[in-house]
């Protein structure tokens, strides 16, 4: 099939593949990708393939959307360059129940390419990896989420958004950190509750307005971050 039949990209997809010495397959799985995404813009089935995801392509070949467009020739209308940006992971938080925070040393820090959110643009962003299988109709384990801090974003919660939370341990003077999706009655009760296929995380978390305020002025529970985004590498079928 010629390349003329195929999006503008599948040639500098192809080349770079050959480079880099990986398969279509392996590509797919290392941009979270469908197993059959880029064997299917290489085949010619695919000629409208998704800027974002495209981008994500790219940086498995370690370089840019832009890299991947041609100079001159067609270019498909509607394909515009997403901007990407890297975002550290940090540690990782429990979809469970409150388990202790856990932050990596700055060794273990690792970084992702995740498109850029013009609304968050100026905001300081982290990731953390999710862990336990509360939340897995949203976040499969071992998924990761980025994460902005309310007292960056400057606002409370809102009902409905996917939140992280600590508190501090009853035993010891660490926090705890859960990440759930976040809903505030009208008695100010905030219920944390998870989002699971598992019947056993079907109980949510629910602070009382007496539990948010410590007798010193120093809440009990804390409302840490706003989960903005999230990413799963290379995820695996389950026979």
């Amino acid at each position: 099939m010629s390349s003329m039949e195929r999006h503008p990209v599948a040639d500098e997809i192809e080349k770079r593949m050959k480079e880099k010495g990986t398969s279509p397959k392996r590509l797919a799985l290392d941009a979270g990708l469908g197993a059959t995404y880029v064997r299917d813009i290489l085949a010619g089935n695919s000629l409208d393939p998704k800027a974002g995801k495209l981008s994500r392509i790219a940086a498995v070949l370690g370089c840019t959307l832009e890299d991947l467009l041609p100079s001159s020739g067609p270019v498909k209308s509607g394909l515009q360059p997403v901007m990407t940006e890297q975002i550290v992971v940090r540690g990782q938080v429990q979809a469970g129940v409150w388990r202790d925070a856990l932050e990596w040393p700055p060794s273990d820090f690792y970084t992702i390419t995740a498109p850029m959110n013009p609304m968050y643009a100026s905001l300081p962003r982290y990731a953390l990896e999710v862990r336990g299988a509360s939340m897995d109709r949203i976040f499969p384990d071992g998924s990761v989420v980025v994460v902005i801090n309310f007292g960056d974003l400057g606002r409370r919660p809102q009902t409905g958004e996917l939140v992280v939370a600590v508190q501090r341990s009853a035993l010891t003077e660490e926090f705890e950190a859960t990440v759930k999706a976040y809903q505030e009655r009208e008695d100010g009760t905030i219920v944390l509750w998870p989002q699971s296929s598992d019947p056993e995380f079907a109980t949510a978390i629910t602070i009382l307005p007496s539990e948010q305020v410590h007798e010193v002025g120093s809440p009990d529970v804390t409302i840490l971050g706003l989960v903005v985004a999230s990413y799963r590498p290379n995820p695996r079928v389950t026979f």
